[in-house]
């Protein structure tokens, strides 16, 4: 038997649990980078290690590493999946149930709170409550990495229009992810439109907005890491909306914020901020440049194809 964590907090947690079977920790960003279905572990290396300032070769090579133990996972008799309600989960989510499909016995564990916070002796209930992936679960989770993966969100929307009962937090994390594109309202994602509102009311040391961003359910689930990388983005662009004053090699993660007098319209919706600055990053399958701009409409429900305001 091998259990499948996101991340090594919980799987070390596990293993002190004493919950039997080996405890593999799945350690990636799926939820930042390019994700294309197919990716190849190079084209992830370069990414994660430019984006968090890592040697490229550990970075490759821990994830070669990886791809090895996770095939070699495919010979256990029963692989058990252990994730949380958040979007950082459910994209890794995803990507497992779309790798382990064909298993025989393919369990798992799927809380609302952070497993990284709970009581080691807790493990064991969770493991005895698991569950084995439903086929109707299964088929929704692999339409779901299909949707994620592509080009264009076409097939996201199809599946926020759908019926998604059989896969808990499948519609919620599906919602958060839309809502990353730049909006239809000021062309900036959701967690950026809640990071320049921290900041304007106050939060402007990074580890009170931080602790502020992602509250209430449902959440992102970002780390400390991946949210200043986030934050950078809308720093050094050509028209910046926020500065960053960060020390430096602290762990956790130490800065001061600040909004820009751009910021300021942009929060208020009356200058889009595709308008200012041109957008290149991805989100799962999407490449999102200006010639190539998908945005998220609230009102609707839905990403649709655009340009940036002013073009």
């Amino acid at each position: 038997m091998i259990h499948i964590h996101n991340g090594e907090v919980t799987a070390s947690l596990a293993r002190r649990s004493g919950v039997a079977g080996e405890h593999l920790s799945f350690r990636e960003s799926l939820v930042a980078g390019p994700v294309p279905e197919g990716v190849d572990v190079e084209t992830r290396a370069r990414f994660l290690a430019e984006a968090h300032g890592q040697n490229l070769l550990r970075v490759r090579n821990d994830l070669l590493a990886q791809e090895a133990a996770l095939d070699a996972a495919k010979q256990e008799d029963e692989v058990v999946l252990w994730f949380e309600h958040d979007l950082y989960c459910l994209v890794h989510l995803l990507a497992m149930l779309e790798r382990f499909a064909e298993h025989p016995r393919l369990s798992l564990v799927f809380v609302r709170e952070p497993l990284g916070l709970s009581d080691p002796l807790a493990f064991g209930t969770l493991f005895d409550s698991r569950a084995a992936v439903t086929p109707a679960m299964l088929s929704l989770g692999r339409a779901a990495w299909r949707a994620y993966t592509a080009p264009d969100p076409a097939g996201l929307n199809e599946l926020l229009a759908g019926e998604l009962a059989d896969f808990p937090f499948l519609r919620e994390g599906l919602l958060l992810h839309a809502s990353r594109f730049p909006s239809t309202r000021n062309g900036l994602g959701e967690l950026e439109n809640r990071a320049i509102n921290l900041i304007a009311t106050g939060s402007s040391d990074f580890s009170t907005l931080f602790g502020r961003l992602d509250a209430e359910h449902p959440r992102f689930g970002f780390g400390d890491s991946e949210v200043l990388r986030d934050l950078r983005e809308i720093a050094w662009c050509a028209v910046p909306l926020i500065t960053i004053t960060e020390a430096e090699d602290k762990s956790p993660p130490k800065a001061l914020l600040a909004l820009t007098p751009a910021a300021m319209n942009v929060i208020d919706g009356s200058v889009d901020n595709l308008a200012l600055n041109d957008p290149d990053f991805w989100l799962g399958g999407v490449h999102v440049t200006k010639e190539n701009v998908w945005r998220w409409d609230d009102a609707r429900r839905q990403i649709l194809p655009s340009r940036p305001a002013g073009s």
